[in-house]
């Protein structure tokens, strides 16, 4: 949870000294609150962490997050880094850098959150349901056993302009029979994909699991991006995946 250090609460004599002199509100603080909001509004139950910038969610997830001062960003962009944590299914945190856009900082943490909630957040949380897609279960059987995996699919999100749009498990179909050597013993594992092509033929791309780069997956996201054509400048593909261990093969 090193995260977290970045979001200690200031000392208390420190916090009366500033009260005296009105202080501008600082974005970090404001974009905790920002997101306490909106995730009342979703309808969870959230509170303040008692020593960090980090809010608890169901009494158990635990969402920090802060501004990444990038250099030489354009002044209509920011970038923020969310690390959710839940002390017995992924104590280490489920790590993110997403972007926001607007031409005021209100405006660039409001879709910098959306980002975060709709991309990741979502299927995070559907992964504490057993509920699933049978279309999309993946058995993996070994000479030991079986195991029966149900993949929670975040909403693809697309960028740039975009003629005719993939079907929104394109990706995870791409990737369904490599995923399947590296699911380990975790109730949960989660993959993160992003791919972007440019006009002049540049690729940029990434595929996390479990926050670790995996250089073959993304070798099959590249190869899918080769074939597209660009309209606009360019245009991209990014989606999280939250893979769930079926109760019924809990030992």
């Amino acid at each position: 949870m090193g995260l977290f250090d970045l979001f200690k609460k200031k000392p208390t004599e420190q916090i009366a000294k500033e009260e005296i002199i009105p202080q501008p509100i600082d974005n970090n603080v404001y974009l905790i609150e920002v997101l306490k909001s909106k995730l009342l509004d979703m309808g969870y139950r959230v509170e303040r962490h008692p020593q960090y910038l980090t809010l608890i969610v169901n009494s158990e997830l635990e969402i920090s997050a802060v501004i990444i001062d990038v250099p030489d960003i354009h002044p209509y962009l920011m970038q923020l880094r969310v690390l959710t944590v839940h002390p017995l299914f992924f104590p280490h945190g489920i790590d993110e850098n997403l972007a926001g856009a607007g031409e005021t900082m209100e405006s660039k943490i409001d879709t910098g959150l959306d980002n975060y909630l709709n991309s990741t957040f979502m299927p995070i949380m559907e992964g504490f349901s057993d509920t699933h897609d049978p279309e999309a279960d993946l058995l993996i059987k070994t000479h030991e056993s079986e195991v029966l995996w149900h993949p929670k699919l975040g909403d693809l999100m697309l960028q740039g302009q975009w003629e005719h749009q993939p079907e929104w498990n394109h990706l995870f179909e791409i990737l369904r029979n490599k995923i399947t050597g590296l699911l380990t013993g975790n109730k949960f594992n989660w993959l993160k994909i992003y791919i972007s092509k440019r006009a002049d033929g540049t690729i940029i791309g990434e595929c996390l699991f479990n926050n670790q780069p995996w250089d073959s997956g993304l070798d099959d996201i590249v190869k899918y991006a080769e074939s597209w054509n660009i309209e606009g400048n360019f245009k991209g593909l990014k989606q999280f995946i939250m893979f769930r261990r079926c109760d019924l093969y809990d030992k």
